[in-house]
């Protein structure tokens, strides 16, 4: 809590920790009360998105290279995709299960991107065409933007607000205290703005 002087005697009480926004967002109107919620949200899409890239290529690599009978590769496919919709809704819903298997499906879709952007590096550098160079940039871009998803789910902060926990619950601040992320090393901070200045 921060103490803000009126006058001599009296004084304010806020919540400063309710104030607090993620390194690399923008608050914005809708979603400035929790900023967490605003990046699950996000995050919850591109791991369904994710999960049918990643049961799809999977399907196709399995199929290309022969590993089973039709029916085994039919019941690979259907016990994949009811996983895949599993762990979405399980994320989508906050489950503490489906945590780190939505993590497994961001980062392996974010390898299996780059796999595909050096592959059509490979062609391009191979026969000279420059057309596989956009599918380079664009799955490099998804591979990246994929793995910056699963890199945020090892920052404290979200872990508890994925877990719903307030900032006091997770990190027990001190009075005149608020919380400050790193957006480099994902280290979190109890700081005190009011000493900030001296």
């Amino acid at each position: 809590m921060v103490q803000m002087p009126l006058s001599a005697r009296k004084g304010v009480t806020t919540n400063r920790a309710d104030d607090m926004v993620l390194a690399g967002s923008a608050p914005t109107p809708a979603h400035g009360a929790d900023p967490i919620a605003h990046i699950h949200r996000g995050t919850t899409f591109i791991v369904l998105v994710d999960a049918a890239i990643v049961i799809y290529l999977l399907y196709t690599a399995v199929q290309a290279i022969g590993w089973g009978s039709e029916l085994s590769v039919s019941i690979f496919f259907g016990s994949s995709l009811i996983t895949g919709l599993m762990v979405y809704t399980g994320y989508r819903n906050r489950r503490q299960w489906a945590y780190w298997p939505a993590v497994v499906i961001l980062i392996l879709a974010s390898l299996m991107f780059g796999f595909l952007a050096f592959l059509n590096l490979l062609q391009t550098l191979a026969t000279g065409m420059l057309s596989p160079l956009l599918f380079v940039f664009l799955l490099g871009w998804a591979g990246l933007g994929s793995g910056r998803r699963a890199i945020f789910h090892w920052h404290p902060a979200y872990r508890a607000g994925y877990a719903r926990l307030t900032s006091e619950q997770a990190f027990q601040l001190q009075d005149g205290e608020m919380l400050a992320a790193c957006p480099n090393c994902l280290a979190v901070l109890a700081i005190q703005p009011t000493m900030l200045g001296k």
